[in-house]
């Protein structure tokens, strides 16, 4: 009896340290794994807070209307800002809000410490005369500038479109009236030679709003709308070459219906 108990107890005795020696196994484990976590969270804290990730540079590209100060002030980086603290889609969108010349954006984080961000810029379509005012406008209808008296010249290759509004836009706004825009459409695709006898476009007063070009020699050409373009640009053309070689007086060529040109 006495021998069947010793028996016993050193078997318990052996089961009780074989698990303790596995907890002390899952201990370790567990330690070492707490060290190693502890240490990659230092050295993420480390590299993160350190100069390696501020911000040295922010190069722009493609940028020709504002200067690259401008730019960078619009951004909104401090100097020495950390890379991964840059919202990229934030930045993209303050600067298309706030620099009206602007058409699109894109940032990219070169790592470890720089910024490119390459833009591109909205381009000057037409100039309109809207509330006794000359402005600037681009091929989506954004009103981009103001012009001064001084500036007009630098932009007379730009159809200027006349009657175009009723009021003055706001630097931005972003025109709405289709036949506007439908002027500088049509003045580009005219023939070279016909395009040098145009002085100007209007919008006319009719319900149709319909596209008058002006001549330099004060004649009419009623566009109507951008409809068939190529068809009455090419009955245009003949037309003011009929009537050049007949030497015949006219006012005024109608070629809103190309089925119907009418002229007097």
């Amino acid at each position: 009896m006495e021998i069947a108990e010793k028996k016993y107890n050193k078997i318990l005795t052996g089961r009780k340290r074989r698990v303790f020696k596995r907890k002390f196994i899952v201990f370790i484990r567990v330690f070492f794994l707490v060290i190693i976590f502890a240490g990659l969270i230092w050295g993420f804290n480390y590299f993160y807070n350190s100069s390696y990730f501020k911000i040295s540079s922010i190069i722009f590209k493609n940028n020709n209307h504002y200067t690259e100060d401008i730019l960078k002030k619009e951004t909104g980086i401090a100097p020495g800002t950390n890379i991964f603290e840059i919202d990229k889609k934030a930045v993209e969108e303050k600067l298309i809000k706030n620099l009206t010349w602007l058409k699109s954006t894109s940032l990219k984080k070169v790592f470890p410490n720089n910024i490119i961000i390459e833009v591109v810029e909205r381009e000057p379509f037409i100039r309109i005369l809207a509330g006794g005012h000359y402005y600037l406008v681009d091929g989506e209808g954004i009103v981009l500038l103001e012009l001064e008296y001084k500036d007009i010249e630098d932009y007379k290759d730009l159809i200027l479109v006349r009657n175009a509004l009723k009021y003055s836009p706001e630097i931005g706004e972003k025109i709405a009236k289709k036949n506007i825009l439908s002027c500088g459409e049509i003045y580009e695709t005219l023939d070279l030679e016909v395009r040098e006898e145009i002085k100007e476009a209007v919008i006319d007063n009719n319900f149709s709003a319909d596209i008058l070009f002006l001549t330099k020699k004060g004649k009419s050409i009623i566009f109507g709308n951008n409809d068939s373009i190529v068809e009455k640009n090419s009955i245009l053309k003949q037309v003011l070459k009929q009537l050049s070689e007949s030497d015949n007086y006219y006012s005024v060529i109608d070629i809103r219906n190309i089925d119907n040109i009418i002229i007097k």
